[in-house]
Order: C-alpha cells, then structure tokens, then sequence
C-alpha cells in the first residue's frame, strides 16, 4: 500500500517533551498577531530574502522550486525531517530554546492547538488571511482557527469515507454498503459467519477512536483558553464505545494494527472487508486488487449524511520567523498560485471549487472500477459535523490511548470503562500542566 505519509490519519504525535505549564506560560505574545499587512508581502516578495521550510512531505522541495522560479529574489531551504512527529518535538525544542524555528512549517490539525499555546505559531490574520475563508472546507477552516488566531493555511483533508471490499460482501450476500450502523453491525456478523478468518474492520487505533466519536456526534472535548473540560462518556462517545464494543466482545474486530504487513495481506486476501479512513485513502487502494473495492458515504445513526475529518495537515508561519511577511506570501502561494495545484495533485484537496473540476471529479481508479470516488469525498467534505476541538495537548492523549482504551481492544474488554480510564489520565496530566480541566 502507498501511505503518503503528508495525509496520514494521526495516530500518535509525539508530544510529551513539551511541559504543558510552558506553554501557558509563552502564549502571551510570542504568538500574536504578526503586525504585517497584505501590502508587506508584496514588497517583502519584491525584496526577497532567505526562508528556512522544514517538512516530512517529499512534495515540498518541488513546491519550493516551483515557488522560487516564480519569484527568484527568494531562496528556500527545505529541511526534511523524518516524520510530523519530528517536526512537533523539534518545533517545541526550538520554543523552549527561544530560538532555532524554521519560518514555515506544515502542523498536523490535531496538533495545532497545542503548538498555539506553545506560542509556535504566528497568527496570520493581518496579513488578510481570513479573506481566504470560503476557499475552503469548513473543518479544515476551522481546524487552522485555534482561539481566534489564524494560525496556518489548510493544505490536505480527511472527510471520512467507507471503503470497502464488494466481492467479500457478496460472498456474504450482502449487494450495498450500510447506510447504518444497524446495518453495519448486520452485516459485520454476516462477514464473520461465512468465513470466520474474515472480519469488516480491525479494532482502531487513538485517530480513528476520536474521528468515529466525532462522526458519531460526540463533543468530548472542549477548550476555552486553559480551561478544558473531557468527557469520554458523551452521548455520542458512549454511542460509538457500545456499538463497538458489542463488535469487539463478539470476536468480529480483527486484531491486526492498522498499516502493518500483517494487516496489508489481510486486504489482500479478502480477509478485511472495510476501512473508515479520510478521503485520502481513495488513492492508496490500487495496489489491492482492480474493481473489487467501492467508495461509500460512512454509515450513520440514522441514515443521514454525516462524517468527520481524520487526518490532514495545514501549513504555518512560526511566532520566531524573522521574516514573516516574507513566508506569508508563500502561504499566499500556497493557497492562491500553482502551490495550490501542487498541494492537491498529492492528497484529498481542502479547496471547495476543486470539488466541481470535471477533470479532479471524473477521476476514476483502478481499485474502484468506473466509480468516480473522489465524488463521495467531496460530499463527506460537506458533511462533517461541526463543533469539534481537540485537546491542547491532543499529542500526549493519542500517546496514552494503548494503556487504556488500547488494552481494552486486546483483551476484547470494556471500551467504555477504556474510555473512562483514558479521560481519568488525561485529567489528571492536563491538571499537572497547569490547565483547569474538569474544575
């Protein structure tokens, strides 16, 4: 399979180096607003200068190139880093340090709140930014917007989408995709009965735990400056823990980790019937088998549209950058010019009018037949539910997640009293680093 790592679903963030109290601590300045204007980019872009743009995409050195033939008073260094997890720590390494920021760098949307509060990020709104709204997705819109900072432009999405593997639901007669969870619980128990080595979806990791309790409507989350309230046991994080959990405790979850080898020969021998994963997985099925997969809207409670995000990444002006006008008017590239054209020819696109391209929408592959499957992305897209927050420090919650509700999946356990244990942990960690959480 070809995992771009760029559209990843997060899964874990490594973010445990940063204390929390710290970054209470820099908010106060270090990430307001920039003070720039549109103007300033114009006549920084005409001055030229030198940037630093660190990344773990291999797409970023054409996007500086191409970025540097149309404007070649401007030299960029690329600094590629192993993965978004490097990029995090040395990011928070360089704000504890006081020093040693690149000016521009791509943040997973799970992790910027965090990284705001570390006073990491610049906020972009003087430079007119927020004139950019309607170009995008409302979630991904959403997810750059952390405490009424303008803190990145989106790049990638994630809306949700239910990929699954036709011929393994016929075997089990099954002719259509659930359009509920009722029907999805049906058919998982169908799948499972005829060939008991074959199972509708493995038991989940913290990124798709989080997207499939926000799918289902739930809001444990909620941040209002250092106050922070958890609640693992909302109705729609209990709607999900009991539907999944009934699965689990039923042996019908496969237990293989998601992305290992183990799990790969799983889709390739019909053993695994479906993946929920954001739209970026549409392109990433090829290499399991032509015309056996489809692309549906991800089941509902009550048959009605409704999705989330899972993954996706936007792209930030560091608080330290020396020349932040000058990196503004790479994320105006970015958002504006051809970099918008790179940026959606490697992952599912954040641009709403690239929804209605005929070229982008007709788009067929190999694993789907003649489906055109970009075209469920774009509805999941306008669908995703909205209200969601992550925590500020989302990273330390995905980390913690295999010792409670992770171990709750091996053992076929409980995934609600996981759920407590794991809200239990990120209470008591939130209030250690100087939030109020549940007070």
């Amino acid at each position: 399979m070809k995992k771009n790592i760029w559209m990843r679903a997060a899964v874990v963030v490594g973010a445990t180096s940063l204390m929390i109290g710290a970054l209470a601590g820099c908010q106060s300045g270090s990430d307001a607003a920039s003070g720039g204007s549109k103007s300033d980019i114009k006549a920084a872009l005409d001055k030229g200068g030198e940037l630093t743009w660190w990344t773990w995409s291999d797409s970023t050195q054409e996007q500086a190139d191409a970025f540097m033939k149309e404007n070649p008073k401007v030299t960029i260094k690329v600094v590629k880093l192993d993965n978004p997890d490097a990029a995090v720590t040395k990011l928070q390494n360089a704000v504890k340090a006081g020093s040693g920021a690149p000016d521009i760098v791509p943040v997973e949307y799970q992790t910027m709140p965090q990284l705001t509060m570390a006073g990491a990020l610049a906020d972009m709104t003087s430079f007119g930014f927020d004139g950019y709204k309607d170009q995008f997705t409302a979630s991904t819109w959403n997810a750059v917007n952390v405490n009424g900072k303008l803190v990145g432009i989106p790049m990638d999405s994630g809306p949700m989408v239910f990929i699954y593997n036709k011929d393994l639901y016929a075997a089990a007669g099954i002719t259509e995709a659930p359009k509920t969870w009722d029907d999805f619980v049906k058919d998982s128990a169908a799948i499972h009965a005829k060939d008991p080595n074959a199972y509708i979806a493995n038991g989940g990791d913290a990124g798709f735990f989080t997207s499939m309790i926000w799918a289902s409507g739930g809001h444990p989350f909620t941040v209002d400056g250092e106050k922070v309230t958890i609640d693992l046991q909302d109705e729609g994080s209990k709607k999900f823990a009991d539907m999944w959990g009934g699965l689990l405790q039923r042996g019908e979850l496969s237990p293989l980790s998601t992305w290992s080898d183990e799990w790969n020969k799983a889709l390739n021998q019909d053993k695994l019937a479906s993946l929920m994963m954001g739209s970026w997985m549409i392109g990433g099925m090829d290499d399991h088998g032509a015309g056996k997969w489809q692309v549906a809207p991800m089941p509902t409670w009550d048959g009605t549209p409704g999705s989330a995000e899972n993954g996706g990444s936007g792209l930030s002006v560091t608080a330290q950058s020396k020349n932040k006008a000058l990196a503004a008017g790479v994320l105006q590239w970015m958002t504006e010019g051809k970099g918008r054209d790179l940026i959606n020819k490697g992952g599912f696109p954040s641009t709403v009018k690239t929804f209605d391209d005929p070229a982008w929408a007709d788009a067929t592959f190999k694993a789907y037949g003649d489906e055109k499957a970009n075209l469920v992305g774009a509805a999941s897209a306008k669908s995703v539910m909205s209200g969601w927050q992550y925590l500020p420090y989302q990273g330390y919650a995905n980390n913690v997640f295999g010792d409670s509700v992770g171990k709750q999946i091996g053992a076929k356990g409980d995934l609600n009293a996981g759920l407590v244990e794991w809200q239990k942990t990120l209470v008591d960690y939130g209030n250690q680093q100087g939030f109020q959480v549940n007070k």
